[in-house]
C-alpha cells in the first residue's frame, strides 16, 4: 500500500482595483464631503409677491435686493437671506392691552394748547418703500428694528406735537382731528424719508380725559348744547321773521304791480278815449267846416240865382210894365179877361127857406176861386 498525498496549489488572482484603491477612496470621500458641504451650506429661499428678499454677503457686506417673486438659491455659509414684508402694516398704540405689539397701556398722552390732558389711541398705517430697501436695511438693520427704532418713536413725538396744537373743545370736532391727522402724516413722511418708511395714514381713534375732567366737560357740553339750541331757536325765529317780511314784501310788490298795471290799463284806455274824442272833435270840426262851407257856397249860389232871377223878373216886369203902358196894355187886359170868361162855366141851384127862390148859389165857386189863385 502506497501512501499518496495531494498537494493543491492556488494560483494568485490579479485585482485590477488593488492599485487604485487608495486614490478612489480619497475621491469618494471628497465627493461625499462636497455633497455634505453643499447640503449644509446651500439654502433655498422663496420670495412671494408681497415680499422682498434681501441677500447679504457676509464677507464683503454687499446687499442684493430681490424684488421679483420666485425661488432663490444661495450659499448659507457666505451669505444670509432675509424676507421683508412690503404690504401696508399697522402700528397700534392703544389703551387696550389686547391691541398693538405691547401688552400694556400704550395710548398717547397729549397736553392740549389750553392745558388739558388728553389720552389718544393712534394707529399708524405704513409700508416699506421698494425703492429704498437698501436704505431701510442700512439705517434700521434687518427684521422689525425699523418699527421700534424709527417709526414708533417718531410717530409718538410728531403726533404729540401736532395734536397738542388743538384745544380741548376741538377734540370733539372730527373735521379738526382729521386735519391734524393729515398734517401728522405729512410731517412723519418728511422726518422718515431717509429710513425707507412710507406712512400711509395716521388715524386718531378714541380719546379720553381724566374722569373728573370728563364730567366737567360733559356738563359744559350739555350747557353748550342748551345755548346752541336757544341760538338755533332764535335764528329760526329770525329766519321766520325774515321770511314773513319777504312774503309781505312780495305780496305788496304783487299788489302794487297789479294796481300799477290796472292804472296803466286805465290810463291807456283814457288816453285812447281822449284821442278818439279829439279825433272825433277834429272830424266834427272838419265836417262842420266843410258843411258850413258847402251850405255857404250853396246859399251863396242860391242867393246869386235868386238875385239873378229877381233881377230878371224885375227886368221882365219893367219890360212888361212898359208894354202895358198905353193902349196895348189895355188890349192885353181885355184879351186875358175874355179868355177867362171863355173858360168859365156857370151852374147853380135854387136855395130858399120858403117855398120860393130867394138866392142863387154857384156850385163851382170854390173851383173858380182856385183857378183865379192859380192864374194870379
Amino acid at each position: 500500500m502506497s501512501n499518496s498525498s495531494t498537494i493543491n496549489f492556488k494560483r494568485p488572482v490579479n485585482n485590477p482595483l488593488k492599485d487604485f484603491s487608495g486614490p478612489l477612496i480619497l475621491f469618494l470621500v471628497a465627493v461625499i464631503a462636497l455633497i455634505v458641504f453643499l447640503l449644509v451650506t446651500v439654502r433655498v429661499q422663496r420670495v412671494e409677491g408681497t415680499e422682498v428678499g434681501v441677500k447679504i454677503n457676509n464677507l464683503t457686506g454687499d446687499v442684493n435686493v430681490v424684488t421679483e417673486s420666485g425661488t432663490t438659491i444661495y450659499n448659507g455659509l457666505f451669505n444670509s437671506f432675509h424676507i421683508l414684508d412690503t404690504t401696508t402694516q399697522r402700528l397700534e398704540m392703544s389703551a387696550d392691552v389686547s391691541r398693538g405689539d405691547r401688552r400694556n397701556k400704550d395710548d398717547l398722552r397729549i397736553k392740549t394748547i389750553d392745558g388739558s390732558d388728553v389720552f389718544l389711541d393712534l394707529t399708524i398705517n405704513y409700508r416699506l418703500r421698494l425703492d429704498m430697501i437698501e436704505e431701510a436695511v442700512a439705517t434700521s438693520g434687518l427684521g422689525d428694528a425699523y418699527k421700534i427704532k424709527w417709526l414708533r418713536d417718531y410717530s409718538r413725538s410728531v403726533c404729540r406735537t401736532v395734536f397738542g396744537e388743538m384745544t380741548t373743545e376741538e377734540f370733539y370736532d372730527s373735521s379738526v382731528r382729521d386735519d391734524k391727522a393729515r398734517k401728522a402724516t405729512e410731517e412723519l413722511n418728511a422726518e422718515l424719508r431717509f429710513s425707507g418708511i412710507q406712512v400711509e395714514r395716521v388715524v386718531a381713534e378714541k380719546f379720553r380725559f381724566h374722569p373728573e375732567y370728563e364730567e366737567r366737560i360733559r356738563e359744559k357740553k350739555l350747557a353748550d348744547q342748551e345755548v346752541e339750541e336757544q341760538i338755533s331757536k332764535a335764528k329760526a325765529a329770525e329766519q321766520n321773521q325774515i321770511f314773513r317780511v319777504v312774503e309781505a314784501t312780495k305780496k305788496k310788490e304783487v299788489t302794487l304791480a297789479s294796481f300799477d298795471g290796472e292804472m296803466r290799463k286805465l290810463i291807456v284806455g283814457a288816453d285812447a278815449e281822449a284821442e278818439r274824442l279829439v279825433k272825433s272833435a277834429e272830424a266834427y270840426v272838419i265836417e262842420t267846416e266843410l258843411g258850413a262851407d258847402a251850405r255857404f257856397y250853396e246859399r251863396e249860389k242860391n242867393a246869386q240865382a235868386i238875385l239873378a232871377q229877381a233881377e230878371a223878373e224885375g227886368q221882365a216886369l219893367t219890360e212888361l210894365a212898359s208894354a202895358f203902358t198905353g193902349e196895348g196894355g189895355r188890349t192885353l187886359v181885355k184879351r186875358a179877361y175874355a179868355q177867362k170868361l171863355k173858360e168859365l162855366k156857370v151852374s147853380g141851384q135854387p136855395y130858399t127857406l120858403e117855398s120860393y127862390t130867394e138866392r142863387f148859389s154857384h156850385t163851382q165857386e170854390a173851383a173858380a176861386k182856385r183857378r183865379r189863385s192859380d192864374t194870379e
